[in-house]
């Protein structure tokens, strides 16, 4: 049998710099109604093309961060 995940190579991936909304909800581990509200209530540091949101890793942590902080 052939394996094509053999030659693949786990260890060595490199992570985005940017992220959609997706990987956001999956990353965080939030719904999409929170996402949304995050979106337009909280400040949340997104860039829009067209219809499609994309958040900037480093920003989304520096939010994460100060939001942190403003709720506790």
């Amino acid at each position: 049998m052939i394996s094509i995940l053999k030659n693949i190579d786990t260890n060595n991936r490199e992570v985005s710099e940017y992220l959609d909304r997706k990987s956001v909800i999956k990353e965080l581990n939030i719904s999409e109604s929170t996402f949304t509200r995050f979106c337009n209530n909280e400040n949340f540091p997104k860039i829009k093309v067209n219809r499609k949101v994309i958040v900037k890793r480093d920003d989304m942590n520096n939010w994460l961060e100060n939001y942190k902080t403003l709720t506790t």
